[in-house]
This record gives C-alpha cells, sequence and structure tokens, in this order.
C-alpha cells in the first residue's frame, strides 16, 4: 500500500507510533519503529503477521529471545570509519554487541526450525554469517582497549613496556634511597609528569640536583625533574609507547576495513535486529494496551469495531464504521465539533497502522481488506507561498487522488465541498463522488451541505452517518451512527446561543421554501436501517464463534505443547537414571570379572560402554540444563538480586539469595547453602503473605534406585569428582543416612579430592576412612546430616 508522506502527517502517525516505540529495547528498535512504512502488498502483510503470532508463542512458550541490553545504531560508527579510515576501540564496541547477537540468532535458527517456528527460524537465517567478525573484534576488551593478544607485536611491545617500566621503578628507588640527594627532595616518590617518570625536588635545591627540570609543581614551591639516571630509560619507555599506539593503530584500521568491506550486510543484520526489537515490543505493547492484529481479508473494504483515536486518551469513544462491502462511499454529517474529523483519521489511522504490520485500537473482529493507496485531505490546506487559498489547496490535493483512484484506493476527504460558493461547491461534491465511484475507490467524506447528504441517501453504493449530537447541553456525543444523515443543528445552536427569535423565524420560512422530500427519504432510510442491523446481528453471532474457536485452538496448542516439554522432560530424566543404573551395573560386573583371568578384556569392554553412555549422558544433561535455563528470570531482564526469594530450576527447592559473585549466587535453602548458576534461578514474586512473614521451604524429588556405595576407583580426578558429587546429592536426597565411596588406594590422588569436596558439602555431617572389613584406605565412608535434626 501507498501513502505520501502528506498523508502520514495528517493522520499524525509518528505521534502515534511513539505507543511502540516506549516497548521496544534498543535504540536500534525505536529508529526501526520511526521508519516503518506501510507494506507492498497484502501478502507481505499476511507473512508478517504470521511471523509475529509465531514469536508470539515462542515467547509464551520459551519465555525470552536472544538479546543484547548494549545495541545501539552503527550508522554515523560507519561514516566516521569512512571518512577517517580508522575506528577507535569504544567506536568498534557497538559492532561486536550487534554481530555477536546476529550470530547468536543464527545459531538458534536450527532449534526454532525443529520445534514448528519455521517463519521466525527463516527470518533468523536471513542474517549473514559473522563468525569470522566476531572472532576478530574479541580482542577488545569490554572498555574498549586492545587485549595484548590482539598481535603477537603488541604483546611483545607491552611485556618490554612492562619491563621497562619496573626498571625505571627500581632505578628511582635507588634515587630515593640516595642519601646525597634525599635532604633536596620535597617528596619520597617517584610519580609521571608529560608520561616520564620524574621526582619532586624543592625549588631551591633544582639548581644543584642532577636531573633535567620538566615543570613546576601546582603550588610553585617545588619542581618536577627527571634525574639523569631515568633519561635512558625514560626515552626507551617513551619509543616503546609509540611502538604500543602505531601496532594499535594498525590492528584498529584492519579491523575497520573488515567492518566496512562488509558494510551492507552489517546495515542489514542491524535492520533484521529491529525487526526482531519490533515484534518483541509489540508483544510486551499488547499486554498493557486493549489493541489487536485485525483479521486481514483478500477483498477490499474494512470493518472497525470499537474504534478509538488513541491521542483522544481515555475520554475516545470508540465507534463501529466499515465500508466496501455494502457500499463504497461513506459520507459523515453533523454538526461541527461532532467527532466527524475524528472519524476520518480513526479510520486513517487504523488503516495505515495494520498495513505497517502494527496493532490497532480496535477490537476484536476488526477486519481490514487490500488497498493500493491511502490518501487523506484533512485541515485547512492554505498555502502563502505558492498562493493557494484553502479551497484551492482541496482541489489540488483531489486532484491529486483522482489520477491514481483505482478500485483498491481508500480515500479520506473532510468538509467535502466546503470553501467556496455552498451550491457550487455541493455540485462539486457530488461530481467528485461520483468520479471515484466510477473507478470503484473507497471514499470516506464529511460534508455540510444538504444536497450532498440527499445524493448519498438516494444514491446506490453510497452510505450516509452521523455524528451524534445533544440538543439539550448542545455538546457532541463523538459516537458514530451509520445510515442515519445528521443534521448541521446551526438553527438550534443559535438559538441556544440567544440569537433573537425575528432572525430565527426568517431563516426557517427560507428553509421551507426549499424543494424537500424527507418523508421519502425517511422511508429509504428505516429500510435501509432494519436490513443493515439484521446483517450486523447476524456477522457478530459469526464474528464471536470464529474467535471463540480460534482461542480454543490457541489454548489446545499451548496445552500440547506444554505437555510435549513435559514428556520430553520425563523421558529425558528416565533415560538419564537408566544409563546411570547400567554404568553402576557395568562396574558391579568389572568388580567380579577382575576375579577372572579375562580382566583385560573386560576393562576394554566397559571403558568403550562407559565411552558410549557418557556421550549419551552428557547430551541428556545439556538438553535438559537448555531446558531449565529458559526459565530463569535472567533470560526475561530481570536480574536477581541479594535478598530475593528463588527456586532453583530442575528442583523444587527454594531459598533466600546471600550472595552474588558474577555468574554464580550462594542460596540458603533449608540446612544447605548452594553454589548456583544464576542461570538456574527464578525469582518468586512475592505476595502479601510472604512480604510479612518470608519462609524458605525446600521440597525435592526423592531420586530412585540410587546405590548405597559408589566405585569410582580407575578414574581421573576430573571424571570422578563431579560423578561423586552428583551421587552424593542424590544419596542424600534418597534418605541414605550413610554411604561408601570406593576410590582404592593407588597414590592418594582420589582419596583426597573426594576428601576435599566432603569438606565443602554442607549436608555431610564427617567422612572417615573405611576400617578394618570395610575396605581400609582403600574406601571412604561419608555420613549426613540428619533431616529431622536440620
Amino acid at each position: 500500500m501507498i501513502s505520501s508522506n502528506q498523508t502520514r502527517q495528517l493522520l499524525d502517525i509518528d505521534k502515534i507510533l511513539k505507543f511502540y516505540s516506549k516497548h521496544v529495547r534498543s535504540e536500534i528498535g525505536r529508529k526501526y519503529v520511526e521508519n516503518i512504512k506501510p507494506l507492498s502488498n497484502i501478502e507481505m502483510l499476511r507473512e508478517g503477521q504470521a511471523l509475529y503470532r509465531e514469536f508470539e508463542r515462542y515467547i509464551d512458550i520459551k519465555g525470552d529471545f536472544p538479546w543484547d541490553d548494549r545495541m545501539v545504531l552503527v550508522n554515523d560508527f560507519l561514516d566516521e570509519g569512512k571518512s577517517r579510515g580508522i575506528l577507535f576501540g569504544e567506536e568498534l564496541l557497538p559492532f561486536r554487541y550487534l554481530l555477536g547477537l546476529t550470530v547468536r540468532i543464527k545459531e538458534l535458527s536450527f532449534d526454532l526450525a525443529r520445534e514448528g517456528y519455521e517463519r521466525v527460524a527463516q527470518r533468523a537465517r536471513e542474517f549473514a554469517d559473522f563468525g569470522e567478525e566476531v572472532v576478530s573484534l574479541s580482542v577488545l576488551d569490554d572498555d574498549g582497549r586492545l587485549y595484548d593478544s590482539a598481535s603477537s607485536k603488541l604483546a611483545e611491545i607491552r611485556g618490554n613496556l612492562a619491563a621497562a617500566k619496573r626498571q625505571a621503578r627500581a632505578i628511582g628507588q635507588k634515587i630515593l634511597s640516595d642519601q646525597s640527594l634525599t635532604s633536596k627532595l620535597q617528596d619520597q616518590v617517584i610519580t609521571l609528569r608529560n608520561d616520564r617518570y620524574v621526582v619532586l625536588v624543592k625549588k631551591e635545591s633544582a639548581p644543584s640536583f642532577p636531573g633535567v627540570f620538566v615543570d613546576y609543581s601546582s603550588s610553585g614551591n617545588s619542581v618536577y625533574m627527571e634525574p639523569n639516571a631515568l633519561v635512558a630509560i625514560n626515552n626507551k619507555i617513551a619509543m616503546l609507547r609509540e611502538d604500543e599506539r602505531q601496532e594499535e593503530r594498525r590492528i584498529l584500521q584492519k579491523l575497520t576495513e573488515m567492518l566496512l568491506a562488509r558494510e551492507k550486510a552489517i546495515l542489514r543484520a542491524q535492520d533484521l535486529i529491529g525487526q526482531f526489537d519490533l515484534l518483541w515490543g509489540i508483544y510486551y505493547f499488547l499486554q498493557s494496551h486493549d489493541w489487536i492484529l485485525p483479521e486481514i481479508e483478500q477483498k477490499g473494504g474494512f470493518y472497525l469495531t470499537c474504534a478509538r483515536h488513541p491521542l483522544l486518551g481515555p475520554q475516545a469513544v470508540p465507534i463501529d464504521v466499515h465500508c466496501g462491502r455494502n457500499f463504497r462511499a461513506l459520507v459523515i454529517t453533523g454538526p461541527n465539533t461532532g467527532g466527524k474529523t475524528v472519524a476520518l483519521k480513526t479510520v486513517g489511522l487504523c488503516v495505515y497502522l495494520a498495513w505497517c504490520g502494527l496493532p490497532i485500537p480496535a477490537k476484536e473482529g476488526s477486519r481490514i481488506g487490500q488497498f493500493s493507496h491511502l490518501e487523506a485531505d484533512i485541515g485547512d490546506e492554505q498555502s502563502i507561498e505558492q498562493n493557494l487559498s484553502t479551497f484551492s489547496g482541496h482541489v489540488k490535493r483531489i486532484i491529486e487522488m483522482l489520477e491514481i483512484a483505482d478500485e483498491a484506493s481508500l480515500f479520506l476527504i473532510d468538509e467535502l465541498g466546503a470553501g467556496t460558493d455552498p451550491d457550487e461547491g455541493a455540485a462539486l461534491g457530488i461530481a467528485i463522488l461520483e468520479t471515484f465511484l466510477k473507478h470503484n475507490s473507497l471514499v470516506l467524506a464529511t460534508t455540510h451541505h444538504n444536497p450532498i447528504k440527499r445524493y448519498a441517501l438516494t444514491t446506490p453504493n453510497v452510505e450516509t452517518a452521523s455524528v451524534d449530537f445533544d440538543p439539550e447541553t448542545l455538546l457532541p456525543k463523538y459516537k458514530l451512527l451509520l445510515g442515519v444523515p445528521g443534521r448541521s443543528n446551526a438553527l438550534l445552536i443559535a438559538k441556544r446561543l440567544g440569537m433573537p427569535e425575528s432572525v430565527l423565524e426568517i431563516a426557517e420560512r427560507e428553509l421551507k421554501t426549499r424543494d424537500t422530500s424527507m418523508e421519502e427519504l425517511m422511508e429509504k432510510l428505516q429500510t435501509k436501517l432494519s436490513m443493515l442491523e439484521e446483517k450486523e446481528r447476524e456477522l457478530a453471532k459469526e464474528t464471536a464463534k470464529i474467535n471463540a474457536m480460534r482461542k480454543e485452538l490457541e489454548r489446545q496448542l499451548a496445552a500440547i505443547e506444554m505437555k510435549r516439554e513435559h514428556i520430553m522432560a520425563e523421558a529425558e530424566k528416565k533415560a538419564k537414571d537408566i544409563i546411570i543404573e547400567a554404568q553402576e551395573s557395568a562396574k558391579l560386573l568389572l568388580k567380579e570379572l577382575r576375579k577372572t583371568s579375562s580382566l583385560r578384556e573386560a576393562h576394554k569392554r566397559f571403558a568403550k560402554h562407559k565411552k558410549r553412555t557418557d556421550k549419551i549422558l552428557d547430551d541428556v544433561e545439556q538438553r535438559e540444563l537448555a531446558r531449565i535455563e529458559r526459565k530463569s528470570s535472567i533470560l526475561e531482564g530481570k536480574l536477581p538480586k541479594v535478598g530475593d526469594e528463588v527456586v532453583i530450576l530442575g528442583t523444587n527447592a527454594t531459598g533466600i539469595i546471600e550472595r552474588i559473585d558474577d555468574e554464580t549466587a550462594t542460596v540458603q535453602s533449608g540446612p544447605m547453602r548452594l553454589e548456583v548458576s544464576l542461570r538456574r534461578l527464578r525469582v518468586l514474586e512475592e505476595t502479601s503473605e510472604q512480604k510479612e512473614k518470608p519462609t524458605v521451604k525446600i521440597s525435592v524429588e526423592k531420586p530412585k534406585n540410587v546405590p548405597s556405595t559408589l566405585i569410582i576407583r580407575g578414574m581421573r580426578v576430573n571424571e570422578a569428582i563431579p560423578t561423586v558429587e552428583t551421587y552424593l546429592d542424590k544419596a542424600f536426597r534418597a534418605g541414605y543416612k550413610e554411604v561408601t565411596i570406593v576410590h582404592g588406594h593407588g597414590e592418594g590422588i582420589l582419596r583426597q579430592e573426594v576428601h576435599e569436596l566432603c569438606k565443602r558439602l554442607p549436608y555431610i555431617e564427617e567422612f572417615r576412612l573405611g576400617g578394618p572389613g570395610e575396605g581400609g584406605h582403600g574406601v571412604t565412608i561419608v555420613r549426613f546430616v540428619d533431616k529431622g535434626s536440620s
């Protein structure tokens, strides 16, 4: 759909777009919303709505989508890079954030497609591959400074520079400890001045101090002197710093050239990020606003239910208005300030927003059809520069509309035929309507002219409407009454305002001399109203039925998805338990086989079996961890903080955060103090009762098939310790009071690591080496704390 910038301004579209901008998460998203235009065709519009519905379902089920809050526009940085030939570290960081996010979204596309989000996956696949660029930009730290490892030469220079600084400080310390110079120094410190190591010397001692004057102190009572002994090393440091600057500049220029070479792909990636940000913004906009995404119809026309103008705020009165099905032109009449222009603008902005793929301020059941053009002529178009009167400005605008008119056009015309002689203006207005109808265009027009009202009432394919007016208070009701012609109420308003009766009598006598057949018009009006009201009731019933069916299908789909997630989680848990049980059985089998002559073959078979089951177990645990982390608060943009009550995802355990270190939190859960990744925590919403009386409860599902003995003999430390920790956790939850860890004698390394682990675990009361008949020093007996007493 095509719509001019003039129409965009007349409909206040830029003001309306700010409603959406408040809900996007980045400058990129806000810029994308600001520049949004109507889509080209109805297929793109339908695809855009389907994309949003899929994204909405993904957020409902998964809870979040990859994001980086540091996103900013990179256009100006690209321009700077082209003009200067180099971008400095802090100017390169936005590219690292942007391209890093594109890589994460693109990597997610496979999972998206596999899980049924094909449209979102397809949009994610549109990102170019920026893997190499992200790796190249990883030489920058979070302040934009190059790491030493940015190049081997830079690492060498910085290493030499650090050595030179240490040498300079060592020489400086010797100077400070020289008894012959001590009395001449103001302070016993080595400092930097003008990028050189110097000492602070008393002013009166400066002429006799063996060194070079550098600068006065701020007080002027002392001077900075560069001792002769430091001149050579200072010169070396200065040369190394220049070498460092040159090498840094070379690296930054290379990174700049890399980005400029992919300018188009980067700008396309930024545009796609803006689209995803807008999808996110629409999702949260709809959570807090009573707006909808309208249904899209192939045929032209629109049907708006309870549409309202958002700039009017809460006092906006919803209107029901349609055009295109039973008629092609709608003429709106009524008194001034009655809401005619608001009705035009409401229709215009709803159609415009819908064709941008955005929600509209209306109710369910609203429909928007196919449009090739949307143009409006609203308000005073007088132009001093072009020497155009108000009437001339309107005529010029309508001529432009007539030039593009076709069967899919929608035109909004305010005060049709106004600004000139009433008779000539009315005749011209009728002619304009007739011409638009010949093109089969859709037209919404407001007017005060009675000839145009009569034309609308008596002409096929034209309908009339009016804005409601209270004759007692002289105030408009801002309601649109379809099928009912409106009066201008000029005489009534004049009477209420005190116009002399003699004047009003003359006016009424003049009106009665006009040739009108109101009885005939009213009869036609009543027939039309009865027919339209019946059709509207039937349509409302069908729409309600369809909406109920759609909502039920969406509810069933969400339930199926949740059930699928639950079934997969249960299946993977069972698979994990089976694998662990198989490994334990294999270990027991190996223990028995050690007594036979085929010990070597048994070890070989066990190792092969264990390697295969370990791989399966790792895959299951990774999928389980990913599913758990998708529900964490941190992925919803809510960072847990000290004092929050949280649930540890993957368990039923809850607790209070006592400390946060980087990405790990210390959680006090009942008698246990646990170190947990922030990605496995979900902040619990406090109820009023919880706020008054905070409590901590723990309810963990009791594991099944946990043996009382764990054999880790022959394992490596990095394999054994995680296995022991997992086993002890399960054994404690399974209700064991005491278990045995078989680590063997060997060199004692495994035994020592097991004991160190036992010291750290809060639910272990004590541990000891095995006694006679228990395995001696080859086993460790672990006793758990008593759950009842804790």
